[in-house]
């Protein structure tokens, strides 16, 4: 926030009247536990998903029969978190760095297997872009990472020795169907003919984008991930360890040379340095001293993995934008709202993650994350919310209407029935709608790189949008799924993005940041409510006959995760055919089940052989 903007404009610490001078503000600030409050019995609803009924026609908000799948997410209930199991999860929040490693016990395969699980494979909660992979590296190979770590260069925080293992995430640029579409956004008629293949051919060989966002996402989605795997570290290690995560973009290393022999290390081949894949996030994980350890019980552990592993976007607001075929649950609005003073620690927890991954004054981190809030409780905020709208909908009209006509009907006018249908993928609903951004002149003259910013803005959204997680799923009433959830989305900046690209449109955060030069990145929409969106937006990530179009399915642990043993990395759970069928955190029992407690049958998986999940990967720990 910019403590000069007005407080009609400006971003979630609106309420703090008296800011901290930067010689006196701390990295980062402790968070508070604000819930959302207690709605009225009889306005508590949850999710009546049931299994359809012989001769029915099922649809997305009854029960799939059964499940398959590697991934160790599985259909999950929030867990109920008590106070201090909350406190707990919230004092993760504003930890500071870990200051050295210790020799410790050596991490099993289950360990790793479960740190996995919070961090890539269930990192971004929406939209699973198969666009990262990683290899762990063990304690021998973790000791040249860390030397060649020092040669690339690290400013953002100490390369530290005896790592027990090192995650080294490998990241690709975004592509998914809605890339596809936008090749044909923004020509000329005619020229069409010519710039549509022109353009197709420098986004598969030069990597080029559409539209800067779509860059930027590859970005965001590294920014969540990097906070995801701090947590990841300190529960599945039941508060032993911890992670040094490095950040900073590897595009100009100040040797090469390692740069090189890092990607060697982790066995990247020509044809897939071709396709784009890079080097892009480097995670140092180790036993930590007493001092720095977390005070958390092991049955603590196990209950916060699974609450993490059960969160999901939440797009639907109780009686504004359901569909008229919803259950009754998700048509009427429901009396409770997000508390002001929740979206203060929502803010509190953002900046400590900036600082954080940036290195910068939490003065100068308020300075340079822009956030509007749009207060639709206020006549002003809905007042403001119809013209968001209704800009996005003009340039979704101008889209349509501009597309090329030869390449529409030489593919069944998928081009513009998918442009219509993406109009669901910006929903502005929720009771407080915040959208974020930076501006690339005010970053870059504060010595970072827009890169890392933009990195660093999507671990802030992560972890502030985390905070009103936790008050949304603490002490949960009988008889509800939750208190309150987000929706963190980049859908509507995206769309905003193509109206600045290609007709003359103005960004959204001019409207609260005239004269800076803003990016808008991400949108946040709190929600308090106590029913769980559709079972189907869970299904379109876990089941491949009924994917959604814009959405990649799960993975296993096989298919993005690799650790290296020897000389060469081999696939995490997978031995021979067989593949992962664990849930990770299973024995909590968050599992979806109709009212009379019948099971999806598949639901709960099957465990990893205990003689392989309970082996040290390996042996000796660190050295």
């Amino acid at each position: 926030m910019n403590p000069r903007q007005p407080t009609s404009s400006v971003g979630m610490l609106a309420s703090m009247r008296n800011p901290i001078p930067a010689d006196e503000s701390p990295a980062s600030k402790p968070l508070a536990l604000v819930t959302i409050p207690v709605p009225p019995s009889e306005s508590g609803v949850r999710r009546d998903a049931r299994f359809a009924a012989p001769g029915e026609k099922r649809t997305r908000y009854h029960l799939p029969e059964s499940l398959e799948s590697a991934s160790p997410v599985g259909y999950r209930t929030r867990v109920s978190l008590s106070r201090e199991e909350a406190g707990t999860l919230l004092s993760l929040l504003s930890r500071p760095r870990p200051s050295r490693f210790v020799l410790g016990p050596a991490p099993t395969e289950r360990e790793l297997f479960e740190e996995c699980s919070l961090g890539v494979l269930s990192a971004r909660q929406s939209t699973n872009f198969r666009g990262q992979r990683e290899v762990l590296l063990g304690p021998k190979d973790s000791e040249q990472a860390a030397s060649l770590l020092r040669r690339i260069g690290r400013k953002e925080a100490s390369v530290l020795d005896g790592a027990a293992f090192t995650h080294v995430v490998l990241a690709r640029p975004y592509r998914t169907p809605f890339t596809f579409l936008l090749t044909f956004v923004g020509h000329k008629p005619l020229a069409s003919l010519l710039t549509v293949p022109l353009r197709a051919w420098a986004k598969r060989f030069r990597h080029v984008d559409d539209i800067p966002t779509i860059g930027y996402l590859k970005e965001l989605h590294l920014g969540v991930l990097a906070d995801a795997m701090e947590r990841a570290a300190v529960i599945a290690s039941a508060g032993t360890r911890a992670a040094q995560v490095f950040l900073e973009p590897f595009e100009q290393p100040a040797d090469a040379a390692a740069l090189r022999e890092l990607e060697t290390l982790v066995g990247l081949t020509p044809a897939e340095r071709a396709a784009g894949w890079r080097v892009s996030l480097v995670a140092q994980v180790g036993s930590v001293p007493e001092e720095e350890r977390v005070p958390m019980e092991r049955a603590t552990a196990r209950r916060l993995g699974a609450a993490l592993l059960a969160l999901r976007s939440e797009r639907i607001q109780p009686g504004v934008n359901a569909e008229p075929s919803a259950p009754a649950a998700y048509q009427t609005r429901q009396p409770l709202d997000v508390p002001d003073e929740l979206t203060v620690q929502a803010g509190r927890a953002a900046y400590n993650a900036f600082v954080q991954f940036t290195g910068v004054s939490r003065e100068r981190a308020k300075e340079l994350m822009l956030l509007e809030r749009i207060d639709v409780l206020t006549p002003q905020g809905k007042e403001r919310l119809r013209e968001v709208r209704e800009e996005l909908e003009q340039v979704t009209e101008k889209l349509i209407a501009r597309l090329p006509l030869w390449a529409d009907l030489a593919l069944g006018r998928a081009l513009s029935r998918n442009s219509a249908r993406g109009r669901k993928a910006f929903a502005l609903a929720g009771q407080r709608i915040y959208v974020g951004g930076l501006s690339r002149r005010e970053v870059e003259r504060s010595g970072l790189s827009f890169a890392h910013a933009v990195r660093a803005f999507g671990a802030a959204a992560a972890r502030g949008a985390l905070v009103a997680e936790v008050a949304g799923t603490t002490e949960i009433p009988e008889g509800c799924d939750l208190r309150g959830g987000v929706c963190l989305m980049a859908g509507p900046v995206n769309q905003n993005d193509i109206g600045k690209q290609f007709f003359s449109g103005k960004d959204l955060l001019e409207h609260a940041f005239a004269g800076r030069e803003p990016t808008s990145l991400l949108v946040w929409t709190f929600k308090a409510k106590t029913v769980a969106d559709p079972i189907g937006n869970e299904q379109q990530l876990l089941d491949a006959a009924r994917k959604g179009a814009l959405v990649d399915l799960r993975p296993g642990p096989h298919e993005v995760v690799a650790v290296r043993r020897g000389t060469v990395p081999g696939p995490l759970r997978r031995s021979g055919e067989r593949v992962n069928a664990e849930r990770a955190f299973g024995d909590v029992g968050n599992f979806v089940t109709d009212p009379e407690g019948r099971e999806i049958a598949g639901n709960r998986g099957t465990p990893w052989p205990a003689d392989e999940a309970d082996a040290p990967v390996w042996p000796g720990g660190a050295r």
